[in-house]
């Protein structure tokens, strides 16, 4: 939440708000990459660029810039006026501000800070720095406020940090760097933090044009350091103020700081480091580079497949070369390009480039690897991970089966199929370790780092699952959890802090991805239903439509690749993979952007405004996911032929999750206010039974989704779905369990369930157990192996903990391990035995021309038993076979 700063009378403001490290991005390693010659001494230069440059680093790119051949402040960024809020209907289920959302809000931005990388300073040391001043920025537009902060005396700011703990502090997150500087309203001093509080000198009023210089000296003495700083004004003339702090408050690393409209430039920042040593910092310019498997597909006999590389500094072309082997005869050098992209910045993309990578093989035939080049270069490896798999303070928080020379890996694509799913991947702050007693949990506080991930040992034993695909479903990297960018760069730091640390970037780019995003993942909560369309479309509804316009071009982007991507429309999301085999079907669904509005206070403003929820959330006329994509989803499972499928993205449609009266302010345990119940898709009733009864109309299917921050696995024993959740794997915040919840029972919709596994916060299994003392915090992904090759194609769901190796006891009471002929509803009829083309997909439709089932034939022409829901038997059906080049249909009867 951004933290809005109060003036104190002198003209400076205090820093507030909490720490962050950057620990995913920015620690040290085994290599440099682009430090200064003598990092003592820097001067910022260079070509324009919106890239503050190596050996800078800071949550907020978007306030910098390289202009004119100096590191200068930035404004006017798109999507710049954002505001920390969920969507309306919060107010109401929360009773804040007597329900009603107020739409008036100050954007003033909080201070920004850029750390230089290599310097955490303690002891005795001296920073100066030289700066111009360019005046104060104009940005006012018609409808401002003149009471907003940016635009009172005082605001505006230019300094040095330091103190810091994390090189993440800044934008209201800086719960240790303090802030020595000069503002608008013609003051010097330091700013408050702790008992310390604010101090500043009068001091000369600055014209554009106007050069000046600081310095910032600490001396240690006993458990106290004096520091003392000295402002020097365009005439020359000194200023000095001194003040006495602890010696952990002058320790840490050093910056710039800005604030408000204050305009200006760093000539040159000098470090007297005393006995410190420069920490050596492995910085990456390949943040990531992740194959898309979704995308993958094949073209007159070749098979293609997207690429997204996202990279820290600014380019021309983007290249991908793959190799049967992970070290090809004669380097990477001499393996050609097998696809390349233009590298893009414009208002919402930032050095980001999509490449359509034409594979030299069927993936299904065997694995294929790859490197990433960035306009001639290869920039594949990871510098922030060392030879021996670990990178202290790099964000890796444990040894990882990897080293950061490792090279891309695109994994064979043949049965079994195994997926990891993963969700609620936040970038988190304590880190869990083992102790004497078992597992702890240690950090926060002061010391709250960010990392990608949130234990030691995760994903040590991720190698040996043997997953091909990482299946990245809802909350991938929660666009407004750390801050709400106020530009194109933050946002995607927000994303790279989640994705691109060392051992997320491992994982993608060693894995075939899909992902699949959620509320948080679009930078506001709950989004969903029409309401995130109007939010888009109109200015005054309490958050800037180009933040929410910026962020729905940045994540169409991400998940496809997308060039182009339109800021209004409401995406269409839905798709399916088809593996190379065409055996196994996955396919993603959006349950959120598409459904009914959560309103159900019909004409409660006129006509019937005197009877509430007249709208019931069970209504029939209420949908989940809109008449096209239900329409593309009852085609699919209708005719695809594919003897096993997984979908993902229906997220809840059995009604066993609740907020209760936290969230909803009422007695009732799934009240229709419950905000958290409607949030998943059992919300909408009526859509959820229209999907229930069409997956239960053929064998083989299974659903999964994320974002309750839960494992569970369970049945509905009327249709035989199965239904999986998976996550948290770096947040917290396990919703509630309704009444009545254990191994056989009804959820709240009286759908009867058959409950296998339940890992849970507070539960270890359906019985809701607690957990022992001890053991690991629930962090889980969600192990799915799907095997078509059998007479009976085998289902394996496995909820494993972060740290957990295959051959260990699955948690949440038992894994689920069973077959295709067991689920669906119970059959009507099933096809007779026939022969046809080998190795073809096969369509069974009416004699109407009505689809009815897809399946496969084997080597022989065979085919397997294939049940017809709800079809009688002796019914006539047309079964057609095709194998790519010819066709043949048999009449039959159904038996």
């Amino acid at each position: 939440m951004r933290q809005n700063e109060n003036i104190n009378r002198r003209g400076f403001i205090k820093t507030t708000g909490g720490a962050l490290a950057a620990g995913a991005l920015c620690g040290p390693a085994a290599a440099v990459g682009n430090a200064a010659e003598d990092p003592r001494r820097v001067r910022p230069g260079g070509p324009d660029s919106l890239f503050h440059g190596f050996g800078w680093e800071t949550l907020n790119p978007g306030y910098w810039q390289i202009k004119g051949g100096a590191l200068r402040r930035r404004f006017h960024n798109y999507g710049d006026r954002a505001r920390s809020t969920g969507f309306p209907f919060h107010y109401e289920t929360h009773q804040i501000n007597g329900g009603k959302m107020d739409v008036n809000y100050d954007p003033s931005l909080p201070t920004g800070i850029l750390f230089r990388r290599e310097w955490k300073l303690r002891g005795d040391w001296t920073l100066h720095a030289s700066f111009t001043y360019r005046g104060s920025a104009d940005v006012r537009r018609d409808g401002d406020a003149g009471d907003w902060q940016m635009y009172q005396p005082g605001y505006g700011l230019m300094g040095m940090a330091f103190g810091a703990k994390s090189l993440l502090e800044g934008y209201g997150k800086a719960r240790n760097a303090m802030v020595v500087g000069w503002t608008d309203s013609g003051h010097f001093g330091f700013s408050g933090k702790g008992k310390n509080k604010a101090e500043t000198v009068k001091a000369p009023m600055l014209k554009a044009g106007d050069v000046v210089k600081m310095s910032l000296t600490a001396k240690a003495s006993g458990r106290s350091t004096r520091l003392t700083a000295l402002f020097v004004g365009p005439d020359g003339k000194q200023l000095t103020l001194s003040r006495e702090v602890g010696n952990r408050q002058a320790e840490g690393y050093v910056g710039i700081a800005a604030r408000g409209l204050a305009d200006f430039e760093l000539n040159e920042l000098n470090v007297d480091p005393g006995e410190n040593q420069p920490l050596q910092i492995g910085q990456i310019d390949c943040l990531t580079c992740y194959p898309l498997g979704d995308s993958l597909k094949e073209v007159d006999g070749r098979w293609t497949v997207r690429f997204v590389a996202l990279f820290a500094s600014d380019g021309k072309e983007a290249q991908v070369r793959v190799s049967d082997s992970p070290d090809p005869k004669g380097g990477w050098g001499r393996v050609k390009p097998c696809g390349s992209g233009r590298i893009v910045n414009n208002r919402w993309r930032r050095n980001t480039a999509t490449i359509l990578v034409t594979l030299p093989e069927n993936p299904a035939t065997r694995t294929l690897y790859y490197t990433v080049w960035k306009d001639g270069k290869n920039v594949t490896a990871d510098p922030r991970i060392g030879s021996d798999g670990t990178g202290p303070g790099t964000g890796l928080v444990g040894d990882v089966p990897t080293r950061g020379d490792y090279v891309g890996r695109l994994p064979q694509l043949r049965a079994p199929y195994k997926i990891c799913g993963l969700s609620c991947h936040a970038i988190n702050s304590g880190l869990q370790q083992r102790t004497e007693k078992g597992w702890k949990i240690l950090g926060g506080g002061d010391d709250w780092q960010i990392r990608d991930q949130p234990t030691v040992e995760a994903y040590k034993h991720l190698e040996d699952y043997d997953f091909q695909v990482m299946c990245w479903e809802d909350d991938v990297w929660y666009m407004e959890l750390v801050l709400y960018p106020p530009s194109t760069d933050d946002a995607y730091k927000v994303v790279t802090a989640s994705i691109c640390g060392p051992t997320s970037r491992w994982q993608m780019m060693r894995h075939w991805n899909v992902i699949n995003p959620g509320d948080h993942d679009y930078g506001m909560d709950d989004v969903k239903g029409p309401e995130q369309i109007v939010i888009r479309l109109k200015d005054g509804l309490g958050q800037d439509r180009d933040y929410m316009r910026r962020n729905f071009q940045i994540v169409q982007h991400l998940i496809s690749g997308d060039e182009q991507v339109d800021p209004l429309a409401n995406p269409k999301k839905w798709r399916a993979w088809k593996m190379p085999n065409r055996d196994f079907t996955f396919a993603i669904l959006d349950s959120r952007l598409w459904r009914s509005s959560q309103d159900t206070a019909m004409w409660d403003d006129e006509g019937w405004g005197h009877m509430r929820e007249l709208y019931d959330r069970a209504d029939p006329t209420r949908s989940l996911l809109g008449e096209e994509q239900f329409a593309w989803l009852q085609q699919l499972i209708r005719t695809d032929s594919s003897r096993l499928i997984c979908l993902t993205g229906l997220n809840g449609m059995h009604t066993v999750w609740t907020g209760g009266q936290k969230y909803s302010k009422t007695d009732n345990d799934f009240d229709q206010r419950d905000r958290v119940a409607a949030d998943y898709a059992g919300w909408v009733a009526a859509g959820s039974d229209r999907v229930i009864e069409l997956l239960g109309s053929r064998d083989g299917v299974v659903t999964v989704y994320g974002d309750v921050h839960n494992g569970s696995i369970l049945k509905n024993t009327d249709h035989g779905v199965i239904e999986c959740s998976f996550g948290p794997i770096g947040r917290s915040g396990g919703r509630a369990v309704i009444k009545g919840f254990g191994p056989k029972m009804k959820d709240y919709d009286g759908r009867p369930l058959e409950v296998t596994a339940l890992y849970h916060k507070e539960h270890t299994n359906p019985a809701l157990q607690a957990h022992a003392g001890g053991a690991p915090f629930y962090w889980n992904f969600l192990e799915m192996e799907f095997d078509p090759r059998q007479s009976d194609p085998a289902i394996g769901l496995r909820i494993r903990n972060l740290v957990d190796g295959p051959a260990e006891p699955p948690r949440g009471g038992a894994p689920l391990e069973t077959v295709a002929s067991v689920t669906g509803r119970r059959s009507g009829s099933s096809l007779p035995k026939i022969n046809t083309i080998a190795n073809a997909d096969v369509r069974v439709v009416s004699t109407e021309g009505a689809p009815l089932r897809g399946t496969r034939s084997g080597d022989d022409g065979s085919l397997p038993l294939t049940r017809l829901v709800g079809i009688p038997s002796g019914t006539k059906v047309i079964v057609t076979a095709f194998d790519g080049t010819q066709s043949r249909s048999h009449v039959v009867q159904t038996v």
